[in-house]
């Protein structure tokens, strides 16, 4: 999440991805990476190479495609200098993809030459596995599944189960691990963070102190989830939260953010979990509609992204502050299924 100018939360991990599985004609979601071929590479992000990884004396040009999955260290608001750590991912032996932070230091990017050099946010970064186009560089987004082809209108989507599986390591970190869904007012092939776009986060795993101000809290939801295979409805289980969201369909020029947000009895540091991402989208339109008076997310938004990974900052969560930040996670399971219900969604 790219929160700018109001205390937004992060989360700090290191994580392991492991594979979905190969396509199954049998099952109706998308099976995202590591691809078995990527076993063994590695890459690593500073606050040098913030978008692309490290590259011999630069920077690639971009994140590394491995399949229908991108892999992004994504440390947008890291700053300081190069030495003062890194991110690193890898492809290990089992198709997995591990994601560890080790930073002495993590001051914020205060740049001219930075995303958002006025953010007030400790969050730094957001690794991720991301699925769909990627968000002002479509020219490096990774090719898509026919099953669900990206950018799609809200009311064309089936319905739309996330499943992962991860446990996190998150004892030197403000942190929290989630789904980072973007959409906009049209179908463009081309999406770039703008007046009017929409993201919303769903939370899974947090730091207490990671959570957004009260003030932020405009009402709740009921999301049905499952973990470990077990159902639960989720009613009223999710705090809803809005920053920069204004009347008729106006964000900031950066785009809206909505936050689903579980309770603290609710979240999962390890184990598997299903969130029924087609309810998340309902709950949202509903509130947009009557809170804000915007027009339905149904018919006039389209989904352009769907990533999942770990917002982190610095151990004291200060927005200024330069504190360490030392994480791992390990996700074994990234899906998208579709045409399903929650306890029964799962990864080929």
């Amino acid at each position: 999440m790219r929160q700018f100018g109001a205390a937004v939360a992060a989360l700090g991990v290191a994580l392991v991805v492991a594979a979905c599985g190969s396509a199954d004609p049998s099952h109706s979601g998308v099976a995202l990476l590591p691809a078995p071929s990527a076993r063994g590479q590695e890459w690593s992000w500073t606050a040098g190479c913030r978008v692309g990884p490290a590259a011999g004396a630069g920077c690639r040009a971009a994140a590394p495609v491995l399949g229908f999955a991108q892999v992004n260290g994504d440390e947008w608001n890291l700053g300081g200098k190069q030495n003062a750590g890194s991110l690193d991912i890898s492809v290990t032996s089992r198709g997995a993809v591990a994601m560890e932070g080790r930073f002495a230091r993590t001051s914020p990017c205060t740049q001219r030459t930075c995303i958002a050099p006025n953010a007030f946010t400790w969050v730094r970064g957001y690794p991720d596995i991301s699925y769909g186009i990627s968000q002002c560089h479509a020219g490096t987004s990774p090719l898509q599944s026919p099953r669900l082809p990206l950018p799609i209108r809200v009311d064309s989507i089936p319905h739309l189960i996330g499943v992962t599986a991860y446990s996190a390591d998150t004892a030197g970190v403000t942190y929290d691990i989630a789904y980072d869904l973007w959409l906009h007012q049209t179908g463009t092939k081309r999406p770039c963070m703008s007046d009017g776009s929409l993201e919303i986060m769903v939370w899974t795993d947090y730091d207490e102190q990671a959570l957004l101000p009260p003030s932020l809290q405009v009402g709740t939801a009921s999301i049905p989830f499952a973990v470990d295979r077990v159902s639960h409805r989720g009613a009223h289980a999710w705090t809803i939260y809005a920053s920069n969201i204004y009347r008729s369909g106006r964000t900031a020029p950066w785009g809206g953010t909505l936050w689903f947000i579980p309770s603290r009895a609710n979240i999962v540091g390890n184990g598997q979990v299903s969130v029924d991402l087609s309810a998340v989208l309902s709950a949202a339109g509903l509130l947009l509609r009557d809170s804000y008076g915007w027009p339905s997310l149904r018919t006039h938004y389209w989904l352009d992204t769907a990533p999942f990974g770990v917002e982190f900052g610095p151990a004291d969560g200060n927005p200024v502050g330069s504190g360490p930040s030392h994480f791992s996670v390990q996700i074994s399971a990234y899906c998208l299924d579709v045409r399903s219900s929650v306890p029964d969604a799962t990864c080929p």
